[in-house]
């Protein structure tokens, strides 16, 4: 398959390039080999000593090698790694520059990323779909036979507080309020794992177990390598925060294209029918031979989330404050064809369902006990919620068409 970067995409390895490693230059910014550098000022005279002390405590300028390389007039290109494009002013004092995952020092889209995408989208639209508290008492049922005596009492017990619910989505909510109940400082994980659990596929201990899972079918192989050409390093606003401080990355650049492997195991889905139990297995015999129906279903729930999150963008769109018009000119103007949204910058709306949180009467009350939208300082939580926007060079980020 092709994917196509249509806004600054960046998905990273955990890495920062520091201040002390890069000169800002005019529209570029400039990775040193300090090693290289150091050896030639040591050559030159300047002190070990000082050269430390000066990375250990920059006086209020932290491009230090920067300061060198100006002051005895050395050219940065002899000290060069290599050379990104910047898109956006860099840092006045300093910037520290999140890297861009790479292999063998190429840039590459991880399969994984792309799977994390549609699963979130099948996520949604199980729960949209399948999801209603009949539904899910069948699966627990079914469960529950396999069990042993222990574990059906626990499957019991879990469908007798599901059963006063309509939807798992509710009963998600009312089993968080009840835990904050009894702990303030409550966990969501074992909330949001037990989620996982019922909709992707169980142990009778009611726990997610990948086995189980449907989507081990789904196989997305790594992209191929990238040319670094293809990178910039992008000034990334966060608007909406109460302190107003940038954030630089690697990212890949719009209309950027690779290619990728993505395949359904159709035999995984048929020679499992027995193993797989969550919900997500439930709603595809609904609508057939899972083997036969699996691709589509997940490309159709993949169309109908991110069309979904595209609607909630644009219905938000003052929140991306000054940049409301570029941003809205960018959503209304997408390509037509299937689209994702990966990487850093995406948003809670993008990478959780909380399109559907937000619709329950409860969201409100239950996002503000957990703190979701928490003001710096605690000083209390924001009203709105989520309140901030990641904005690269007047684009929102991680959007990309696959084909």
């Amino acid at each position: 398959m092709r994917l196509t970067v249509l806004f600054p995409l960046h998905i990273g390895d955990g890495s920062e390039i520091t201040s002390v490693d890069i000169y800002p230059g005019d529209g570029m910014i400039f990775v040193l080999d300090t090693r290289k550098l150091t050896e030639d000022l040591l050559n030159l005279g300047i002190p070990l000593k000082e050269i430390l002390t000066l990375l250990k405590d920059p006086p209020g300028n932290s491009y230090v090698f920067k300061g060198y390389i100006d002051s005895l007039n050395l050219n940065v290109k002899d000290y060069t790694l290599y050379t990104l494009p910047l898109i956006g002013e860099a840092g006045r004092e300093s910037m520290r520059i999140k890297n861009f995952i790479k292999s063998n020092g190429k840039p590459y889209i991880p399969g994984s990323s792309i799977k994390g995408a549609i699963r979130t989208a099948v996520f949604y639209r199980v729960l949209k779909e399948c999801g209603d508290t009949a539904t899910v008492m069948d699966v627990l049922s079914s469960v529950a036979r396999s069990a042993n005596n222990e574990q059906r009492k626990n499957i019991e017990k879990l469908k007798n507080s599901v059963g006063w619910n309509t939807h798992l989505v509710e009963y998600y909510l009312n089993y968080i309020n009840s835990r904050l109940e009894e702990e303030k400082r409550f966990d969501t994980k074992s909330a949001d794992d037990l989620l996982e659990a019922i909709v992707f596929g169980m142990e009778p201990g009611v726990r997610y177990e990948p086995k189980r899972d449907p989507m081990r079918a789904l196989v997305v192989r790594d992209s191929e390598p990238i040319g670094k050409k293809h990178l910039a390093v992008y000034r990334v606003n966060i608007v909406g925060a109460d302190v107003k401080i940038p954030t630089w990355v690697e990212a890949l650049k719009p209309e950027t294209t690779v290619e990728f492997e993505l395949a359904v195991d159709g035999e995984t889905l048929r020679l499992n029918g027995n193993h797989f139990n969550g919900l997500l297995w439930e709603c595809l015999n609904n609508y057939g031979k899972p083997e036969e129906v699996f691709e589509d279903f997940i490309w159709k729930a993949v169309d109908e989330f991110y069309g979904e999150v595209i609607k909630a963008e644009l219905d938000e769109i003052h929140k991306h404050g000054p940049y409301r018009t570029s941003v809205s000119s960018f959503y209304r103007t997408l390509p037509e064809g299937r689209k994702l949204r990966l990487g850093w910058g995406s948003g809670w709306i993008s990478t959780t369902v909380g399109i559907l949180l937000r619709k329950e009467k409860k969201w409100e009350s239950t996002r503000r006990e957990l703190g979701l939208g928490r003001k710096p300082g605690g000083r209390g939580v924001s009203r709105d919620f989520p309140k901030t926007r990641r904005v690269a060079d007047g684009m929102p980020m991680g959007w990309v068409k696959v084909e």
